[in-house]
């Protein structure tokens, strides 16, 4: 998948967490609440919670093991959740002073957010004593991306609101500002995704063609298995444990798991631990997965 693909299906994702979270505004009364304050945490947190699912379940299905993407989920809707909850109370407290100054919770809301789908990357790391200094800096890409997203729809929305064109529109009063704020924070955690690839592995053909995993971990295992990092189940000729790619620093070297069939670097078949390079290409059963790097800085 492009870095351009992928911003878009998180602008999608977040436009429609949005407008799923305005439904459920409208559907289950919160809007007839009489306090503000109370209003504006709940809403947030709903928010929250409907963008970090949406966020989470798209990410886990890209970059997460079956056995993985149900805690991926739960860690991402918690923490939207929260966010969300902190973000909307910030926002009823400084708009008080001027609605301008709301942009401070939807930069909050902005920050948890964009920060959701590296949150269980990096507590997996520290509770298994891990080297977290990629997951570390992934998940500060997400904050920092939160912010700006969350600054710029906030703004669009503190504008919408003293301009008077959500009075204009009082059946879409709330819907309209949330669906543009949706979108920013989406923009902003698919242009942190981008910004945060440093090293991948690519489906080029067979099974999943146009797949990718990010490299992010000590240890990644290829395999038709559920349990491996980077699955393909629909590759018969695959072992259940093919392959594994060890990261060393910012080295790479790949090696068989034992696999009837083999498993190929550069047409070459690999009998021990072999450093990757940026357009190597791995083959293991009928499918053919290549390296790639967002900045090359190795060569053969």
């Amino acid at each position: 998948m492009t870095g351009r693909i992928l911003v878009y299906y998180c602008v999608l994702c977040g436009g429609w967490a949005a407008v799923l979270a305005w439904t459920l505004v409208t559907t289950t009364g919160l809007a007839s609440l009489e306090s503000d304050l109370l209003f504006s945490s709940l809403f947030g947190a709903l928010f929250g919670l409907m963008m970090g699912g949406a966020l989470g379940i798209w990410d886990s299905l890209r970059n997460g093991p079956p056995n993985q993407r149900p805690v991926r989920i739960l860690m991402s809707m918690i923490l939207g959740f929260f966010g969300g909850f902190v973000g909307g109370v910030l926002c009823e407290l400084t708009v008080k002073i001027s609605p301008l100054f709301r942009l401070i919770g939807w930069m909050t809301l902005g920050a948890a957010i964009g920060s959701t789908i590296y949150i269980y990357d990096l507590v997996h790391a520290k509770l298994a004593n891990r080297c977290s200094s990629l997951a570390s800096r992934r998940f500060m890409y997400g904050i920092i991306g939160g912010l700006g997203g969350g600054a710029i729809g906030g703004l669009i929305f503190s504008l919408l609101d003293v301009t008077g064109v959500r009075d204009a529109l009082p059946r879409f009063s709330l819907a309209l500002p949330v669906s543009v704020l949706g979108c920013f924070i989406g923009l902003s955690a698919g242009l942190s995704q981008v910004l945060a690839k440093e090293t991948w592995i690519r489906v080029q053909s067979g099974f999943g063609s146009g797949r990718e995993l990010l490299l992010a971990h000590p240890e990644t295992v290829i395999g038709r298995a559920e349990s491996c990092d980077f699955g393909l189940s629909g590759d018969p000729s695959v072992d259940r444990v093919h392959a594994r790619i060890h990261r060393e620093g910012n080295t790479f070297m790949l090696a068989d798991a034992g696999s009837q069939g083999g498993t190929f670097l550069n047409n070459h078949r690999v009998t021990h631990p072999t450093k990757l390079y940026s357009g190597d290409l791995i083959r293991v059963g009928s499918s053919v997965l290549t390296l790639e790097e967002r900045q090359e800085s190795s060569s053969h």
